[in-house]
C-alpha cells in the first residue's frame, strides 16, 4: 500500500515523476515504459466483516486495469480489425467451387469464403464449411441437369439465405464457370442481390461473357481456351485447370493483400473502390521475377498475361490499380522503372492510376 501511494503521488520510487509538479519528465518517457503489458498496481486485500451481520460490509475488488512500471495506467487499446473492410469470395457451381478449394489449399487470407451449388455431392467436397444447397425443393440436392434457368430458380428459392450468409460485407468476389449449369444460371442472381445492396461486386468467371457483366462492378474473364497457349500435351488435365484457378487465386489475393495487409505506400478499400466500381470489363495480371532488370521483366509479365481474354487491352484502361511488393532491397528507382512502363503504355492520358 505504501508503494502504491508513493507511485500516485510521486516519490522516491517514481524518478520519472515531479511530486511537486505532478508532470512527467519527457527525457525519460521513453525509457520508463513496460514492453510487457499486464501490470497491476497492488491492491490491498478486503476483508468482510462477519462479527456482526448489521454492519456487514461486501467489498468487490476493481478489475484492474493494464498499467506501465511506473503503475500508471495504460491508454485504451482500439481493434482497428474492427475497421478492416469485410470480403467475401462466393464459389457457385462445380468451377466455382474448385476455384474457391484451389484458393482455401493456397491458404489465401483476409477473406470469408462462401459456397453455392445445386450438387449436394460436388458441394460437399468444398473445404468449407460456410456452404449452401440451392433450390432444395426445386433439385432435391441432384444438380441443374446443364439447364441455367433451373439454377436461377434455385438461386431464387435461396435468396434469404443467400444474404444472411453474406450479411455485411463490403465485397464480394463472384467466380464461376459458364459452361451452361449452376454457375451459368445462379452467379449472376447472386451478383444482383450484392449490387443492389451497394456491395463492391467483381464477377470472375471461366468462360465468355454472360448476363453476369449487367450486374457487376468489375468483370474478370479467363478463357479456357486461352490454356492451350501455355500447355503442352504433357501436361495433365488437373495440372492445366489449375493454371486458371492459380489466375483467379492471384487476382483476388492481389486486390484483397492491398486492402488487408499494410504497405508502405499503403492503400485502403475506398482506393479499391475507385479504380472498380462501376468500370465493366478488367484485366488482372501478375508478374514475378528476380536477378537483374527483375523490375522490368515482372512489369512486363503483369501487363501480358496469355490466359486473359484476348478482346481487352491495358491500352485503353481508364483506371488502374498497381501492387508492388518485394525484399527489403526494392529500390525506389525499381518502383519508377514499373511506373514508367505502365504510364508509357496507356493512351489514356488521365487514367487514375493507383500505387501500393
Amino acid at each position: 500500500q505504501k508503494k502504491a501511494h508513493e507511485v500516485l503521488k510521486g516519490g522516491a520510487n517514481n524518478p520519472g515523476i515531479d511530486s511537486n509538479t505532478n508532470r512527467k519528465d519527457a527525457s525519460k518517457s521513453s525509457s520508463v515504459v513496460d514492453s510487457k503489458p499486464g501490470g497491476k498496481l497492488p491492491v490491498s486485500k478486503a476483508k468482510s466483516i462477519t462479527s456482526d451481520t448489521s454492519n456487514a460490509v461486501d467489498v468487490t475488488p476493481l478489475p484492474s486495469k493494464k498499467t506501465d512500471t511506473n503503475g500508471l495506467l495504460s491508454p485504451p487499446q482500439m481493434n482497428l480489425h474492427e475497421f478492416a473492410p469485410r470480403i467475401c469470395v462466393i464459389g457457385i457451381g462445380g468451377a466455382g467451387g474448385n476455384a474457391l478449394n484451389n484458393m482455401i489449399a493456397n491458404r489465401l487470407s483476409g477473406v470469408d469464403f462462401l459456397a453455392l451449388n445445386t450438387d449436394a455431392q460436388h458441394l460437399n467436397t468444398t473445404l468449407t464449411d460456410n456452404r449452401i444447397q440451392l433450390g432444395t425443393t426445386i433439385t432435391d440436392g441432384l444438380g441443374c441437369g446443364a439447364n441455367p434457368d433451373v439454377g436461377r430458380a434455385a438461386a431464387m428459392e435461396s435468396t434469404e439465405e443467400i444474404m444472411d450468409r453474406i450479411g455485411d460485407a463490403h465485397m464480394c468476389f463472384i467466380t464461376a464457370g459458364m459452361g451452361g449449369g449452376t454457375g451459368t444460371g445462379a452467379a449472376p442472381v447472386v451478383a444482383e442481390m450484392c449490387f443492389k445492396n451497394d456491395i463492391l461486386t467483381v464477377g470472375v468467371e471461366n468462360e465468355g461473357i454472360s448476363r453476369l457483366k449487367q450486374v457487376v462492378d468489375s468483370m474478370i474473364v479467363v478463357p479456357n481456351q486461352n490454356l492451350y497457349r501455355v500447355i503442352t500435351e504433357k501436361d495433365s488435365l488437373v495440372d492445366s485447370l489449375s493454371l486458371s484457378n492459380n489466375i483467379l487465386l492471384d487476382g483476388v489475393r492481389s486486390i484483397t493483400d492491398l486492402m488487408t495487409r499494410p504497405g508502405l505506400i499503403n492503400l485502403d478499400f475506398a482506393d479499391v473502390c475507385a479504380v472498380m466500381h462501376g468500370m465493366g470489363n478488367t484485366i488482372i495480371g501478375t508478374g514475378v521475377a528476380s536477378g537483374e532488370d527483375r523490375a522490368e521483366k515482372a512489369t512486363r509479365d503483369a501487363l501480358h498475361n496469355p490466359l486473359l481474354d484476348d478482346e481487352l487491352n491495358i491500352i485503353s484502361a481508364k483506371a488502374l490499380l498497381v501492387n508492388i511488393s518485394g525484399e527489403k532491397d526494392l529500390s525506389l528507382h525499381e518502383l519508377e522503372t514499373a511506373s514508367t512502363i505502365i504510364k508509357n503504355m496507356l493512351d489514356e492520358e488521365y487514367a487514375n492510376i493507383i500505387f501500393g
